[in-house]
This record gives structure tokens, sequence and C-alpha cells, in this order.
């Protein structure tokens, strides 16, 4: 230690510490072992000692101090601030330090000076050049968490880098993983369960390429990803849209310390440093993963990118297979459902029909269908446009959704027409689900006011379906029925008998 100024008797102190132990918070905990990050260690030894005393007194909010011995004598290296004052011997008096001083594997230790209760902390290695933190009050309930400090400011950093064997040994149970798995929330939540592993981390977030081109975040660690579920990131925008865009690893070792834009952190998170990595495979950004709150002392470091980069290399190839899969349910859903009305379209229908009629045929029930048509649909489309026509018929579909059981199938049959197929359905049934819906459709009505004198009703043929019917015969009973129903003044419902005669309502 380079030679400092020498600390003489003094008169007592004007300001005592509160009594009693004294503990840290969480917030205190994370912020101590971080600070041999926020000191530089090629500063001048003296200015390397006040910003480390002062950093330390910011946090734990007493007086902190740095003594050592200097030619034989304790000197005072650096302190905080002035109160109180803090009295070290100059020639003898000083058996406490000397005996603390001299076994540094002792740690922490409570030491009494000029009337006030201080507590040692040894930050040397060896005893042959005794350094002591010595803190105002009793801290010995966070002795742990000292001794911690104590070790971080000596190494100069909190752990080593984790070993290429277990990242290794991680990248290999995560790919195993992956293989067994399907989903991109489930996928996500393994992977994420994997880099907290390689990088101990109290939050971490996985966010994916949508189909619109924005991100949004499908796996959560260390809080509900029902907070965040419902944000749309685009490109360029924000942490993570930024790293997706430039495709670039960032790591922030104190974001208040950062450019603009980068200086404010949520309240959910307890440090200032992060790390967000994107997932590339073939050129292409898959998706962004991000850690917060580092478990251990310190910052995110470049080692612990590279250590989720390793990890990251199979989870690459899981997000290009999951993409894959939900292009194909994309392309099998268009396939099948109508876009106006979102309810499966007429040849979707027409297989499964022909499927269920089979089904009913082997276990000796029936099959129920619904024909269900708008009256003077013509006359909503040319009297408020076919924009508010498309808005009834979406309208009128989920009414259709909500009025029936979740395995029916609810069908856009042409134009203002539907179809509904239930599999098990008796004619009561049937007729009881029919007049639901057509309550439900007359007593519709949309909120904007210049359609407050639109006004819907629909007519219902009602078919159940006999041993052995075909898909065609069940269908033209059912209009048989519809027809009945229009005939008949409309905005009714309508059933055929057995031998397909139409019932009277």
């Amino acid at each position: 230690m380079s030679a400092q100024r020498e600390i003489s008797l003094a008169d007592p102190p004007t300001r005592r510490p509160a009594p009693g132990h004294r503990s840290l918070s969480a917030e205190q905990r994370l912020a101590l072992l971080q600070v041999y990050q926020r000191v530089p260690g090629a500063a001048p030894p003296r200015e390397f000692l006040q910003r480390l005393v002062t950093q330390i007194s910011d946090i734990i909010r007493v007086k902190a101090a740095v003594a050592g011995k200097h030619e034989g004598a304790w000197v005072l290296a650096a302190e905080s601030q002035v109160e109180p004052v803090l009295t070290i011997p100059v020639n003898g008096g000083a058996e406490g330090l000397e005996q603390f001083g001299a076994d540094p594997a002792r740690g922490v230790e409570l030491w009494s000076s000029g009337g006030i209760e201080w507590t040692l902390v040894s930050l040397a290695s060896t005893p042959r050049s005794p350094v002591l933190l010595i803190l105002e009050g009793n801290w010995i309930d966070a002795s742990a968490e000292l001794i911690e400090l104590a070790k971080s400011l000596l190494s100069g950093h909190q752990r080593e880098p984790i070993t290429t064997p277990a990242v290794d040994a991680l990248t290999h149970r995560l790919t195993r993983t992956l293989a067994d798995i399907s989903g991109l929330a489930t996928v996500g939540e393994a992977v994420l369960q994997h880099v907290v592993q390689a990088v101990p981390s109290r939050m971490a977030s996985l966010a994916v390429a949508a189909p619109d081109g924005e991100l949004s975040i499908v796996a959560t660690y260390g809080y509900p990803r029902a907070l965040v579920e419902h944000l749309r990131i685009a490109p360029g925008t924000g942490v993570i849209g930024s790293v997706y865009q430039s495709r670039a690893p960032l790591v922030v070792p104190d974001v208040t310390a950062t450019a603009a834009g980068l200086d404010r952190r949520r309240t959910r998170y307890r440090t200032n440093s992060f790390a967000v990595v994107p997932i590339i495979a073939g050129g292409e950004v898959l998706g962004v993963v991000s850690l917060t709150d580092r478990l251990a002392p310190g910052p995110y470091t470049p080692d612990d990118v590279a250590a989720i980069r390793t990890l990251l290399a199979p989870v690459a190839l899981a997000l290009g297979r999951e993409r894959v899969w939900r292009e194909a349910q994309a392309y099998a859903q268009a396939a099948v459902i109508d876009p106006v009305s979102g309810l499966f379209n007429r040849r979707y229908f027409q297989a499964r029909l022909e499927e269920e009629l089979h089904r009913a045929i082997r276990q000796s029930t029936s099959v129920a269908l619904l024909m269900v048509d708008l009256d003077g649909f013509k006359s909503i489309n040319d009297r408020f446009g076919h924009v508010a026509g498309d808005m009834v018929i979406r309208d009128i579909s989920e009414i259709l959704r909500r009025s029936v059981r979740i395995f029916d199938v609810c069908t856009r049959f042409g134009g203002e027409e539907f179809a509904v197929m239930m599999p098990g359905g008796t004619a009561e049934s049937a007729g009881t689900i029919a007049e639901r819906i057509r309550q439900r459709v007359e007593t519709y009505q949309r909120s904007e006011s210049e359609l407050a004198t639109l006004h819907v009703t629909a007519s219902i043929g009602v078919a159940v379906s006999p041993p052995g019917v075909t898909a065609r015969d069940l269908i033209e009973r059912a209009d048989r029925a519809l027809y009945h129903a229009k005939r008949a003044g409309k905005n009714r419902v309508s059933t055929t008998g057995p031998d397909g005669t139409v019932l009277d309502s």
C-alpha cells in the first residue's frame, strides 16, 4: 500500500450509529458484489481506494474506510466521509487491528474505537501486508456477503468462466431434450432452463419472430409470461428488437452508465447488468435470448455470452423446425378455413360429414345437421355496404360458435348460408340448439350509430340422419326444412322427420 496520511487520536465522535445489528437488503447484497466491477482497477491506488469506499458507503448508507500497515504503522488509506471520526492509534494501542490483520482467515470481526462499534473485513490474502475494510456499525449478520465482497476485490472476478466441458454437457443434454419435445412454449421453457444453468440468472426470456415480422416473447424464466405475452416488438425497437436487427449480442455491465435509450430498467430488475444474444441459423435470426439479474456477483461478461452462444446451437435447429411446423399448419388451416367468417369452409365440411356418417353407422348413432340462412341478407349489403355485410357474417359466425357444443362443426356453406354438423345429435338436441341460434341472431345488434337500424334474422332447417343415409341426402333433408321455414315466414326453425318429410313448426 502506498503511503497515506496517519491518523492520530481524536476527540470523541459527535454522532453515533444506531444501536443493534445491521442487515443487508437483497438489492444491497447484489450491489456490494458488483462493486469491484464499478471501480476501475487501473486507477492510481489512492483514487482506487477512495472510489471503493465511496461506492460501498453509497450502498449501505454508513461510513466506510480502508486501513492498512505502512512502514510498521497503521494508516487510514481512504474514508468515505469525515463523520463519525475513525480513530486509529499511531503508536501502540492497536491490538485489535494487529490480531485481526495477522489472521486474514478470520474474515469479519467487530472492533470498537472512540466509543463506536465498527466492523472489520479482511482484504488481504496474507498477514504480511494486512489491509482492512472498516464499516461503521455492527454488520456481523452480513458476514457472508462481506467475505464474498472481499474475495471479489482480491481476485478481480467472481468466479472462473464456465468450463467448455460443462457447456458441452449442457448442450448435449439440451439437444436430447429438444429432440423429444415440440411447441414453441415448451421448447422455449426448456431452452431457458438450460441457459440459466450455464449463466445463473434470476430472470430470462426468449423472443421469436411472428409471421408478421414482429417479435413476441414465447417463454420466460423467473416471472410470469402473462406479463409480456401481449407485447409485439418491431425489429430495431428496444433492446430485443435492436439485437434482432443487428444480429450481434449485447452485454451491458451497467445500464445506468450507457447511452440514452438504455438507461431505464424495469422495476422488477434488481441489477443494472443484462445480456441479450441472438439465435442465428443460416444467416437468419430466429430468436433472441435475454438474461438479467446475474445471480453471482458482477455484471455479465463476454465469457457468459460465449457460453450462451455455444448452448444455442441446437436451439436454432429446434426453432427452425417449429417454424416449418407452424407454416405447414398455417397452410393447412388456410385450405379449410373461410377467410371472412373464420369458420370451416364447404370442402372441409363435406369431408367431415362423410367421416361422421360412417362413424355413426359403426357406432349406431346419428348425425344432426342444421342449415342456417340469414333472411334478406342482400338488403343488408345494399343498405349498409359490403363492409358491414362482412362484419355481420363474422358476428353471426361467432354466435354459431358460442351456441353449439365444443365438438360440433360450424361451416360457412356459401354466401350468407351456414351449416352446423352435430355428431351424435338427436332431433331434440338439434332443435334446442337451432332455436338458441335463432333467438341470438334475432337479438343481435351492432354498436355503431350508423348501423343502429340493422336487423338480422335467420331461418334454420334441421335434419337427423337415419341409418344408411348419404351425405348428399342429409343435406337435401336439411335444405328442405330450411326452405319450408323460409316459405312459412322466415325467422323460424323447421325440422324433417325420419321419413324426410318436414314437420309442422
